[in-house]
């Protein structure tokens, strides 16, 4: 089975709400069963179509389930791991979680390490959104679809801010290497209001996002280093953890695995998740 993934960027105006598209599309026999894939917690939100709606089982609970076509996907602490057969094309929609209020009125609390049918979450109009992209295996289009309808959402967004986004933003610039003392000072509040005000809105507490983020910009090096030979003990001291044990550690939590797994299996480990916008 021949796997290819790719990411896109997103026009100008959307940069602030929506970081990236992704296109991930598997060409295989019929009823081929894919490898198993492995989403791993980059910090962010997706809507996610199977344009194709071909089967694909998501492993819950100790047992294989069938997914939606079309789902909403929340921050997630957690690797899911799925499966898909044939000739199956993924969408998706990568959003900073923050934005999940401002486009859509709900805070990515709703959905922390969790996923819904998409009919369940929102009303008939992003239904209409899957509906558009059934059928379809061209990019251009399926981007051409999203941007008209996010557009479409963000004439209702109000300019309004709040120290959750500000503290969000700075987490992910930073690459999640930052202490909640020093985050708090940036933004002139105290722990107790950033620690219940976070987690309310996000699903999480800061200091967790702050691993998740750290975590994800970890496996981008090591991602992005392609082969090459990766020092462990560096790349501890370049994001932060204190010894290159609490580096593996960390890893593991979020990835299920050690890093030396993740640069040789690249059809199962396939994201970038390389934020396109600032």
């Amino acid at each position: 089975m021949v796997i290819s993934y790719q990411e896109f960027k997103p026009s100008e105006v959307l940069c602030p709400y929506i970081e990236n598209y992704f296109m991930l599309v598997f060409q295989g026999d019929n009823n081929e069963e894919s490898p198993l894939q492995r989403c791993l917690p980059l910090g962010m939100a997706q809507i996610i179509i199977h344009t194709y709606q071909q089967d694909c089982l998501g492993y819950f609970n100790n047992e294989w389930q069938r997914m939606p076509d079309a789902l909403f996907v929340g921050i997630y602490k957690d690797v899911v791991t799925w499966k898909t057969y044939g000739y199956s094309v993924c969408f998706g929609i990568t959003l900073k979680p923050e934005s999940l209020m401002h486009l859509f009125k709900v805070p990515a609390a709703a959905l922390f390490n969790n996923y819904t049918d998409i009919s369940s979450f929102l009303n008939k109009r992003i239904n209409d959104l899957a509906e558009q992209m059934y059928g379809i295996n061209d990019t251009a289009k399926l981007i051409g679809i999203s941007e008209e309808f996010l557009l479409n959402r963000l004439k209702s967004v109000k300019a309004e801010r709040s120290y959750v986004d500000e503290a969000s933003k700075i987490i992910r610039h930073v690459k999640g290497n930052i202490s909640i003392d020093s985050l708090c000072k940036k933004l002139y509040i105290s722990e107790r209001q950033l620690q219940r005000s976070f987690k309310d809105m996000m699903g999480t507490s800061p200091k967790t996002y702050t691993r998740i983020i750290r975590f994800r910009n970890a496996y981008q090096q090591i991602k992005q280093a392609n082969g090459e030979k990766i020092s462990w003990t560096d790349i501890s001291y370049d994001f932060g953890y204190s010894d290159q044990a609490h580096f593996i550690r960390d890893f593991k939590e979020f990835s299920g695995t050690v890093p030396s797994l993740i640069i040789q299996d690249n059809c199962q480990f396939y994201q970038l998740g390389i934020g396109n916008c600032n």
